[in-house]
């Protein structure tokens, strides 16, 4: 029996308002910077894929915030060049800066229409929720001013952790968090190589939501399906 539900945040509960290239572009271009915003899109996912994970094991929490800054700014900078962008270090420092600061505004982010009905719903059948993410610090508030941190019991994020998904260890804080088993908790994500893998590795079911599916396997389309999943 599915006492706990995990679910992933990024992808599954809410998603950026626009394209991060065309979000990157802009801020580009008020610091005199041109760059085309799908080259940047294509740079910026590149930069992402190969970029160590977002976990600090040996950071002490006075250290943490400007870790995650450090880790980012890598991230952007690389995009950036990569998308053929003058290297202008004061302009893109600046760039980074005010990218960083937009990312941690709720406009910034769209939460799924079918998030807070399904939270209501499974709150209502007396599970307990919680977020996992390979993020940093500032989801927490973005979750408080998007009115989504009431629905969980906890909030587990890699760079406070020390290990990222798909590390299974992630989940083991996660579990301990929210003093859960892992027989008894489901993970929900939209990454198979990230949320599905690292949490079976972990002895959690997973599901894997795909909104541009058609429901098969293994998989669910929105998260208004979770509820009748759960039942069956």
């Amino acid at each position: 029996m599915i006492r706990t539900v995990f679910f992933d945040a990024a992808g599954t509960l809410l998603e950026v308002a626009e394209p991060v290239g065309h979000t990157y572009a802009h801020f580009a271009r008020s610091n005199g910077l041109q760059v085309d915003p799908a080259a940047l899109e294509r740079s910026f996912a590149i930069a992402l894929a190969q970029s160590p994970p977002l976990a600090f094991p040996d950071a002490s929490s006075g250290d943490l915030s400007e870790l995650e800054r450090a880790w980012w700014r890598r991230i952007v900078l690389t995009a950036f060049e990569g998308a053929g962008t003058e290297l202008d270090r004061p302009a893109l420092a600046r760039t980074f800066d005010a990218v960083f600061q937009h990312f941690a505004l709720p406009q910034a982010w769209r939460v799924f229409p079918d998030v807070r009905s399904t939270l209501d719903r499974l709150r209502a059948l007396g599970l307990k929720l919680a977020v996992v993410s390979n993020f940093d610090g500032r989801l927490r508030r973005l979750l408080e001013e998007l009115d989504l941190a009431p629905a969980f019991a906890a909030v587990v994020l890699s760079s406070e952790c020390g290990f990222a998904k798909p590390d299974p260890r992630i989940f083991d804080c996660a579990l301990r968090a929210t003093a859960s088993r892992a027989g008894e908790t489901l993970h929900v994500g939209d990454s198979e190589s990230l949320d599905i893998r690292g949490a079976r590795a972990a002895g959690l079911a997973a599901l894997r939501i795909d909104r541009g599916s058609s429901g098969c396997a293994g998989t669910i389309r929105n998260l208004d399906a979770l509820a009748g999943w759960l039942a069956r």
